[in-house]
């Protein structure tokens, strides 16, 4: 029987926004109230009730996740020990509200005249959703409560349950995937409209994330192999899957992201954005001069700038690369992706955008750059601009605030790295040697002898380590290194005790002569003409090093070229935050995450 009781209040105000009709599926447009029975007796009505959970349960751009990392400045209180209880980092209650709606339909869906087919797609989907919250939680706190059905109690009651043992989570997680693996097509029929729509492939690779991350030392410190052996299991799946499915890496690097058709073979995951449906990245990555008030998003730090290596694939450090590194000129020579990723002072970088803050194709990072009125802490702190996945073609201003690029939350090159990183840890290292070949014959790094830059004969740790960069360098951006730095506990090895360095660039005196006005932007006219005409080559050092004068600097809170700042302290107990106080108080059946104030809630169980 149907729970109409629990459901018709939320239908009620839910179909406000479902579509009955549409071209698009994931479409949502006003209706007026309709009852539960009406609803889980026309497909149309029902597939807007999943839709609703597609607009709040799919990963949007992650914006401000590599705050959290050595990727990008940006103060963070995660990265100084001061996240408190108070709901600092709190996805606690709005999961469980996403969660009951997917248990509705789970309970609901079969109980009218829907055709089983579709009865099964929509079950598909939604225990996808259910999982992968879960696995968000779980991430996060550690074992949390497993609520599986709506109820016959008031949702505070339902709710007033104890946490489940991390491992309990994880097995249940895992069942979710299976069965919507078993319900989920490879494709659907309308491979336009349902662009974005969960497939098996989705759950697939998402299943192996899952046991990547339980595999890995946040979840076990003492790495048991049969976990590794279960990660490589569910990512050899999924590759399989891929590969069989006409997936793989795309051809070009930097402009994946725009290819945002069905045709795309390296989109696995993905969240549409067109129309009232946008995301702010687009302006927060470019430059003020730009017109967006932006800069506030992923600005590149010289430790991410560093660990590119050279177009050989050798680190910079290395002197048997046959390209050499200058640290004045960094960008010659480099890995591709660099180019692809990062924006240096005079980079020729083409952006939308009119005349008078910008008068070429040439983007700068120096202080004062736009005009005379533009504050320096509007200009990036560590001399350096993302461009990746940002849309040239994009006008600047307000225009850019509504960016509708898609975002390609599990890609290909994603799976061979999941795949390459369980291999090495089962003692699979030449299958690892592999995976990377593949992802940096891609990125256009020089074949050598056959390893493109990688070294010979690796043992276990030191592909480990060859892994970690090459995520940090593919996956770059994608919300991917905070992830990584806190499963595999590196917080403590890598980055305690550090500070995040940049460079702050100003411009020298024979920059302030190249112009007789004395005007800021009249000397940057007369330096953009000299580059274009090729008169003045910032390629070389020596001319480079004339117009700007280039100091390293801390990029941390209170830092600056003479002052540190505050150093990275990333405590433990933040492997497992504190369930939020807030939400502690409703609940008197859960326990503290062991380490915060009161706690005695182990999540390793």
């Amino acid at each position: 029987m149907m729970k109409t009781k629990y459901i018709s209040t939320l239908v009620m105000i839910t179909a406000l926004f479902l579509v009955q009709c549409s071209n698009d599926p994931l479409d949502k447009r006003p209706l007026g109230a309709i009852s539960p029975e009406v609803v889980w007796n026309d497909v149309n009505l029902a597939k807007g009730f999943l839709n609703q959970i597609y607009d709040r349960a799919l990963p949007s751009w992650p914006v401000v996740a590599s705050q959290q990392s050595d990727d990008a400045e940006g103060v963070n209180p995660v990265m100084y020990g001061e996240v408190s209880t108070d709901g600092s980092i709190d996805n606690y209650s709005p999961s469980y509200a996403i969660i009951k709606d997917i248990n509705i339909l789970l309970e609901n869906v079969g109980t009218g005249e829907i055709e089983v087919g579709e009865q099964n797609l929509m079950k598909g989907q939604a225990l996808f959703f259910r999982a992968r919250l879960y696995f968000e939680l779980v991430s996060l706190y550690g074992g949390v409560p497993l609520v599986l059905t709506v109820g016959d109690k008031s949702d505070i009651e339902v709710l007033q349950v104890p946490r489940n043992k991390t491992s309990e989570c994880i097995t249940q997680i895992i069942a979710d995937l299976d069965e919507a693996i078993s319900l989920l097509p490879d494709s659907y029929e309308n491979a336009g409209s349902d662009y974005g729509r969960i497939t098996k492939g989705a759950a697939l690779a998402y299943k192996g994330k899952v046991l990547l991350h339980y595999a890995s030392e946040q979840f076990d410190p003492a790495q048991d192999k049969g976990r590794w052996q279960a990660a490589y299991d569910a990512n050899k799946e999924a590759k399989d899957w891929a590969d069989a499915n006409g997936k793989g890496l795309h051809s070009s690097y930097s402009q994946l992201w725009f290819d945002e058709s069905d045709a795309n073979p390296e989109a696995i995951m993905i969240k549409r954005f067109a129309g009232d449906e946008t995301h702010v990245r687009e302006a927060g990555c470019r430059p003020f001069i730009v017109g967006t008030n932006g800069e506030s998003f992923d600005r590149p730090t010289k430790s991410l700038v560093d660990a590119y290596p050279m177009k050989d694939g050798k680190a910079i450090t290395d002197a048997t690369s046959a390209y050499t590194y200058n640290s004045t000129t960094l960008w010659l020579n480099r890995d591709p992706r660099f180019a692809a990723t990062i924006a240096w002072n005079g980079v020729n970088w083409p952006l939308n955008n009119p005349e008078p803050n910008t008068t070429s194709d040439l983007n700068w990072s120096f202080q004062e750059n736009a005009i005379e009125s533009q504050a320096n802490d509007r200009v990036t702190k560590t001399g350096f601009y993302c461009r990746k996945a940002v849309d040239a073609s994009v006008e600047g201003g307000a225009a850019s605030l509504a960016g509708t690029t898609d975002w390609i939350s599990i890609r290909y090159a994603e799976v061979l790295l999941n795949l390459a990183e369980a291999a090495n840890e089962i003692g699979n290292t030449a299958e690892a040697y592999t995976m990377l070949s593949q992802i940096r014959q891609r990125a256009g790094i020089d074949v050598g002898g056959g390893q493109y830059g990688l070294a010979a004969g690796m043992d276990k740790d030191q592909m480990r380590d060859a892994v970690m960069l090459e995520r940090r360098l593919e996956l770059v951006f994608e919300g991917k290194r905070s992830s990584d730095l806190r499963r595999r506990r590196l917080y403590g090895a890598l980055l305690n005790g550090t500070h995040r360095k940049g460079y702050r660039v100003t411009r020298t005196a024979a920059f302030d002569a190249l112009d007789p006005s004395g005007e800021i932007l009249d000397d940057r006219k007369a330096l953009e003409a000299g580059v274009l005409s090729g008169s003045i080559d910032l390629d070389d050092p020596t001319v480079y090093n004339t117009y700007f004068l280039t100091e390293e600097r801390s990029v941390e809170e209170m830092g600056n070229v003479t002052d540190d700042g505050k150093a990275i302290n990333f405590l433990d107990i933040y492997y497992f935050y504190a369930i939020p106080q807030d939400d502690m108080g409703k609940n008197p059946a859960l326990e503290q995450t062991v380490g915060w104030p009161g706690g005695n809630f182990d999540p390793l169980q």
